[in-house]
């Protein structure tokens, strides 16, 4: 099991700030974060405020894009990523496969084809493109 400090919001202000510059000048950015759970402080302490300020108020979010991918079965460490997918402009989440692909048919219907290349273009594209950030969830 994975265990140890999950220090993510330290890292993406520190990636903000050394790319964003690239941002202001016309360049997107897309970041991917493999998470394993909650993101936690210096002292180990779970930390999700923090991570959601960054998001919330350090990045641009017409620059800037983030995929979550969630590399754990623990849905309760990472139940505030769902969230954050419907709330953030431009932040999306992504599970395994198998559970993304059940996600998506459940939503689309089961004949609905999701093949891995998919999966690796959602993740890819989903932070970028609301079709594809859609798939997993109910349509409108």
């Amino acid at each position: 099991l994975p265990q140890g400090m999950t220090p993510i919001a330290p890292a993406l202000r520190n990636i903000l700030r050394t790319k964003g510059s690239q941002a202001h000048a016309g360049k997107k950015l897309l970041i991917f974060i493999a998470t394993d759970g909650a993101p936690t402080n210096d002292q180990g302490q779970v930390d999700i405020q923090s991570l959601e300020y960054v998001i919330r108020k350090e990045r641009n979010p017409q620059t800037t894009y983030i995929s979550f991918l969630a590399c754990t079965d623990d849905n309760d460490s990472v139940a505030y990523l769902s969230t954050w997918d419907k709330q953030m402009q431009n932040v999306d989440v992504i599970d395994d496969y198998q559970t993304e692909k059940q996600e998506v048919q459940r939503q689309r219907g089961y004949q609905f084809p999701f093949s891995y290349g998919d999966y690796i273009v959602k993740a890819l594209l989903g932070a970028i493109d609301p079709y594809f950030d859609a798939l997993d969830e109910r349509p409108s």
